[in-house]
């Protein structure tokens, strides 16, 4: 019983479970949401900036929702052919890109001015940008992360990674509570069945002992009463050892002798008794019954008490 109470219920370990999913999810969320929202925007860490393709101008070797990472810093010569990061970059037909990663073509001096010389992989048109636009160079690119910040920043993202762990929680915190419940239910009814056996073994045991009680009573009732061995006493034994018998030449001695024969069978039935006593008396003391023991104790006291009488009755 004591296991049960303190077992933990699998449904509220799948709640927690879900649980932490979801907190996850939420910073997860929270974080893309932040991060990403503006499609202008890099964020940084650690040296290194990151930016989601929103087109398809680099395609097909670097397709759109792919993320890019790109180390801090302005390219040389030995980076042309390498895909960098520009902010507010606008093309030679007046169409503004805003941020976007391009490829590097070359880099030109203009009026002692640097400048880096930018192109899709898709278009043959090319723009200048100065190096304090370039945010850095692309080192990896991850598609399948793109798409997982892309869907997170959706309403199907929002269901996906809120709602269904959401929902999962509180399906295994309800199982788990009913599960408890239930628990406690069938717990009160085993404890309920434990009681009604102990109150019926103390039924049985009382009964038991009752009746042991009734039975000695009987018993003792039966016994030969100190009247009836006084009236054996003085009427056979007066009838045997009378003063006609003897003048008849019948021996004393014979006579004492046919009256211990006559108080034999009282013998027996006092020592057939005691064995019926202690034979209740063993079973009693299986049933752990201490009033059972003090009444067999009386019943032998009440026994010798009648030995000693009918000794005393054949002193006499």
């Amino acid at each position: 019983m004591g296991n049960e109470e303190t077992r933990t219920s699998p449904f509220k370990v799948f709640g927690i479970i879900f649980l932490i999913i979801l907190i996850i999810s939420l910073i997860f969320v929270a974080f893309v949401h932040i991060a990403f929202k503006n499609k202008n925007v890099t964020p940084s860490i650690g040296g290194y900036s990151f930016y989601l393709i929103h087109d398809d101008y680099m395609s097909p070797k670097i397709k759109k929702n792919t993320l890019i990472f790109a180390t801090n810093g302005v390219p040389t010569k030995e980076d042309v052919g390498a895909v960098v990061i520009a902010d507010d970059v606008s093309g030679a037909n007046g169409i503004t890109y805003g941020t976007t990663a391009m490829r590097l073509v070359d880099l030109v001096v203009e009026n002692n001015k640097l400048y880096y010389e930018l192109k899709f992989d898709n278009s043959m048109d090319t723009t200048m940008v100065k190096g304090n636009k370039i945010v850095g160079i692309a080192n990896y690119q991850f598609e399948w992360i793109g798409k997982i910040i892309v869907l997170a920043n959706s309403t199907i993202g929002y269901v996906i990674f809120i709602g269904i762990p959401a929902l999962l929680m509180i399906i295994f915190f309800a199982m788990g509570k009913h599960s408890k419940k239930k628990q406690m239910v069938n717990r009160d009814k085993m404890r309920e069945e434990y009681h009604n056996s102990i109150e019926n073994t103390e039924e049985n045991s009382q009964t038991a002992f009752d009746d042991f009680v009734n039975e000695n009573e009987r018993f003792n009732n039966d016994l030969p009463r100190d009247d009836a061995i006084k009236h054996f006493s003085d009427g056979k034994g007066s009838e045997i050892l009378n003063d006609p018998l003897i003048e008849e030449g019948v021996n004393k001695d014979v006579l004492v002798e046919m009256k211990e024969d006559l108080t034999k069978p009282t013998n027996s039935a006092i020592e057939e008794l005691m064995k019926i006593l202690e034979e209740e008396n063993a079973k009693l003391k299986e049933l752990e019954l201490p009033k059972a023991e003090k009444a067999a104790k009386d019943i032998r006291e009440k026994t010798s008490s009648d030995d000693d009488t009918d000794d005393t009755t054949d002193e006499n």
